[in-house]
């Protein structure tokens, strides 16, 4: 098959399932779907062992899920926490927090966030190599 037709077929199913998807048919109850204020961004990083982003927060808070190996997260004040496939956490809005990978295992990371981001200092090596919470 020719890939622009498949590419093709590919926006129209899946545009499709998002009419499916949409239609109250499929809900129980009173089901809004927000389309004011849901600017939600999707980063997937791949962290190497030792990589992490810097001390940040996001305006509208970002959802973190540890999609494979090993990754860290710290909130600002908190336990550095260990995270492995399939966990997840939530940085609240405004709440300044870091996360990468483990100093000896690399991951990867889907996050899903909102708003505008603000960056600060580097995360330290004291701060990274923290013993983490399991």
């Amino acid at each position: 098959m020719n890939w622009k037709i498949g590419a093709c077929a590919a926006v129209a199913l899946s545009g499709f399932w998002m009419m499916c998807a949409q239609d109250p048919k499929n809900f129980t109850g009173t089901v809004t779907n927000l389309k004011e204020n849901s600017d939600g961004k999707i980063a997937h990083y791949r962290f190497d062992p030792g990589a992490r982003s810097k001390w940040h927060s996001h305006e509208g808070g970002q959802i973190i899920l540890q999609e494979e190996g090993v990754g860290r997260v710290q909130i600002k004040g908190g336990p550095v926490i260990e995270l492995h496939t399939g966990d997840t956490t939530y940085a609240g809005p405004g709440v300044w927090h870091w996360h990468g990978a483990s100093p000896e295992k690399g991951g990867v990371q889907f996050n899903v966030s909102r708003g505008g981001i603000t960056w600060g200092d580097p995360v330290t090596e004291k701060e990274f190599t923290t013993k983490p919470k399991k």
